[in-house]
């Protein structure tokens, strides 16, 4: 029994400590878990503490604020009274201002109206004179127009007669140029029988035979220059005709040019005529809406005033809006004037460009009258030069002759022969371009070439040897054959400073220089022919031996 009494009794004592052991752990759990419940709070209650300080400065900002802000209050509607009555003080003024501009304004709206009146005046005058100028115009442009086709008549009569004398010239032209042809034909025909009968093979090997050959080509070639000089001749007269008459062409046509530029001026007169009766109209309407609003205006001042009982807000805002509204107007009045200043300087530069106009048009008629009278001067004037002037003459060239002198008392045929061997083996025979120098007539700028001196050139005396058995008293009395080129000399110098300055000395001097030259060129001509046929020839005495160089070619 005991023992199961202790038995028992530790059985409780181990559960008793198994329940402590619980109790203390539960305790320590407790514990922390308190600890853990204070911390907690203290964090709690610092952040509380930070809000309601936070708070309470908030608060107190406020209030400053609330208090700022009921002071500025206070103020601002102290300013907004003394506003008031500063600006009711401005507005009366203001009021009084508008009554005085809004008298002056209707006085200047009075006299401006007068004054468009006056303009109007004006310009219905104006229009009146313009529509009389426009009649005058249309008058003018009547004659000038018949005139125009009275012209055109006879430009074409004038034009009709000159193609048939251009025809018939024509026709004449073809005449001559058929002449022309048949004449050069005969001519030529000619020649040939000169040549023929100045053969050297039917005269034998002879210097004549070379000299007439020469001198019949020198004439053939002077008879060609002369019927190219006739013919440019005549080509010049009938191109001096032509510029005569195209001169007179362009003067006419120059006219009617004048009478085009008038036409072209009435239709801008015609242009600004229309758009004068446009301003006009439109300073009608103007002067009608100035009447309208005069009589809006007189209207409004008779009617009542606005009832002074209003609220004083609503007479504020009335008062704002009819300040903005009375600048505006007035902006709109100066706009208004400035713009009517504008247009008065338009209408007087338009005036002023008019007056240009018509000045410069009276230049430009002044000018193609003038320029037709230069033109009709100047055709006037080439008549005159061709009526009375000389006509330009070409020079004719100065050929270099050769001479030949031979001997006169020859007999045989064999002296002949060797006569002309020796001569063809001893005489210094000078190249053809030295022993002549020609200038053709065909252009004008031969007249311009300098001319080189010429230099006399002297051919050695030619001699054959005599025979031995010959006595020396006959050798002495017979003569040696020789050839010499005699030139004509001109005057060098002269001829250089004319060929020089031919394009800036008168024509007049020209001409007088061409003739005289040519007077000095013909009679020196002359006299070397005469010379020529009064000379003897000399004898030439030829050793009897026959050598190959004696010998005649012929053989």
């Amino acid at each position: 029994m005991e023992t199961d009494i202790v038995i028992n009794l530790r059985c409780k004592l181990k559960e008793a400590e198994e329940e402590r052991l619980k109790a203390a752990q539960y305790g320590l759990q407790l514990v922390e878990s308190q600890n853990e419940l204070q911390n907690q709070l203290d964090k709690c209650r610092n952040e509380m503490m930070t809000m309601t300080e936070s708070y309470e400065q908030e608060k107190y900002t406020l209030q400053r604020e609330v208090e700022l802000k009921s002071r500025m209050l206070e103020s601002l509607s102290c300013e907004c009274e003394a506003i008031k009555q500063q600006q009711k003080m401005h507005l009366e003024k203001l009021e009084e201002q508008l009554s005085r501009s809004h008298g002056q304004e209707v006085n200047e709206l009075k006299s401006k109206i007068e004054k468009l009146k006056v303009e109007l005046d004006e310009a219905r005058l104006s229009e009146k004179q313009l529509k009389h100028q426009v009649d005058h115009q249309k008058e003018l442009l009547s004659c000038k127009s018949e005139e125009l086709r009275v012209m055109s008549e006879r430009v074409q009569e004038s034009m009709s007669s000159e193609m048939l004398a251009l025809q018939i010239e024509l026709t004449e032209m073809e005449s001559m140029k058929k002449a022309r042809v048949a004449n050069q034909d005969l001519q030529v025909q000619l020649d040939q029988a000169l040549q023929q009968a100045l053969d050297p093979n039917s005269k034998g090997n002879s210097l004549f035979a070379e000299v007439e050959d020469r001198r019949a080509a020198m004439e053939r070639q002077l008879i060609s220059m002369k019927v190219k000089y006739q013919s440019l001749k005549k080509q010049n007269v009938f191109n001096r005709e032509q510029m005569q008459r195209m001169k007179l062409q362009i003067a006419t046509l120059l006219q009617m040019k004048g009478s085009q530029t008038e036409f072209e001026q009435q239709e801008r007169l015609l242009a600004m005529l229309e758009q004068k009766n446009g301003e006009i109209k439109h300073l009608l309407g103007e002067i009608r809406n100035l009447e309208k609003f005069k009589n809006l205006y007189e209207s409004m001042e008779s009617k009542p005033s606005v009832d002074s009982g209003a609220l004083e807000d609503n007479t504020y805002y009335t008062d704002l809006l009819q300040m903005k509204l009375d600048n505006l107007n007035k902006e709109i009045e100066s706009t208004k004037g400035e713009l009517s200043i504008q247009r008065m300087k338009a209408l007087f530069e338009s005036q002023r460009a008019l007056d240009i106009e018509r000045k410069l048009f009276a230049n430009e008629r002044c000018l193609q009258l003038s320029e037709s009278e230069n033109m009709k001067l100047r055709a006037k004037l080439d008549e005159l030069k061709l009526k009375y002037e000389p006509e330009e003459t070409v020079e004719v060239p100065v050929l270099k002759k050769r001479r030949e002198v031979l001997p006169v008392d020859i007999t045989t045929s064999k002296d002949t022969c060797v006569n002309n061997s020796a001569v063809g083996g001893g005489v210094y025979r000078l190249p053809p371009q030295k022993e002549e120098t020609q200038s053709c007539p065909n252009s004008l700028e031969d007249n311009n070439l300098q001319l080189e001196k010429s230099v006399s050139i002297h051919t050695p005396i030619v001699s054959l040897s005599p025979h031995k058995n010959l006595p020396v008293d006959m050798q002495l009395k017979k003569e040696k054959k020789c050839v010499k080129l005699v030139g004509v000399p001109a005057d060098a110098e002269a001829l250089s400073e004319r060929s020089g300055n031919t394009l800036n000395s008168p024509r007049l001097a020209a001409e007088s220089k061409l003739q005289t030259e040519v007077k000095e060129g013909k009679e020196t001509a002359s006299k070397l022919e005469k010379e020529t046929c009064k000379k003897s020839h000399p004898i030439l005495y030829v050793s009897s031996k026959s050598t190959p160089e004696t010998q005649c070619p012929q053989q």
